[in-house]
């Protein structure tokens, strides 16, 4: 029986929301010299290394919705902010024996470098938004930075948790390249992730600005414009700067920045 895809999703909403989410190895690392000397970290250092991970990140805002929820009269809406507002000793505490990407998926090679390009791909878009946010002297800059670096949270997870189903979507999109992310996900998982994203962050209660920023790719604000073209972009790149698809990344940047697509090709390329 072909289950429907409303159920599938929220079959995958509800699987993925037990995850215990990993980490990369570098940040459970570096958490751990941190733990060795607190009197010498803050919340800025320690943002810094995490706004490097996905996974990490996810976590932190996760935690930090669950503890404040709507009870702030701001939303918290950064890594950074909150660090401040849940405190560094707290953090320590709670963030223990932490899983390790590279160690969940050690026996399975493939998963593990499709995972990490996933991650690699995460960290380019959010340099790249950041750096568009800037230019445009956008004041929400690390916010629209966390919507890129979190745009494809879903598929992440999908990589850690069930790395042949993630395998092969991504063989599928090999041999088919006109073959698009929604269509694969439909095929293999039975359901699109972007919904399934949706639908988890409503669960964990994390911030709106950033529902509205990853997932409203052809609104007419600059912002979510911003994300989407950084993520285009990073995917885009991957190999280099000969896709097809890059004039067309680049015409938008023009658009954003109001300059013309070859100086958006040389500022994207700087960045």
């Amino acid at each position: 029986m072909i289950i429907p895809q409303p159920e599938r999703c929220a079959w995958w909403t509800h699987t993925l929301a037990q995850v215990d989410i990993p980490v990369l190895e570098s940040t459970a690392q570096a958490i751990a010299t941190w733990r060795e000397d607190t009197d010498r970290v803050d919340a800025h250092l320690m943002a810094d290394t995490i706004l490097c991970d996905p996974l990490m990140t996810l976590r932190v805002l996760i935690r930090t919705a669950s503890l404040l929820g709507d009870r702030l009269a701001t939303p918290v809406e950064t890594v950074t902010a909150s660090l401040v507002h849940t405190g560094i000793e707290p953090f320590f505490a709670h963030f223990t024996n932490l899983p390790v990407l590279e160690q969940r998926l050690a026996h399975q090679p493939l998963a593990l470098a499709g995972a990490l390009q996933a991650v690699d791909d995460a960290y380019r878009a959010a340099r790249l938004a950041a750096a568009i946010a800037i230019e445009r002297q956008d004041e929400d800059a690390e916010v629209l930075h966390q919507a890129a670096l979190l745009a494809n949270f879903g598929n992440l997870l999908i990589w850690s948790q069930e790395p042949g189903m993630a395998l092969d979507m991504q063989q599928r999109q090999h041999l088919d390249s006109g073959l698009r992310s929604a269509d694969v996900q439909r095929l293999v998982l039975g359901a699109e992730i972007e919904p399934v994203e949706d639908a988890l962050m409503l669960h964990w209660g994390l911030p709106e600005c950033l529902r509205k920023l990853m997932h409203a790719g052809m609104a007419a604000q600059p912002g979510p414009r911003s994300v989407s073209v950084a993520v285009r972009l990073a995917r885009h790149s991957r190999e280099g700067w000969d896709n097809a698809a890059l004039p067309d990344d680049y015409v938008e940047v023009g658009h954003l920045l109001n300059i013309t697509p070859a100086a958006a090709a040389e500022f994207v390329q700087s960045v």
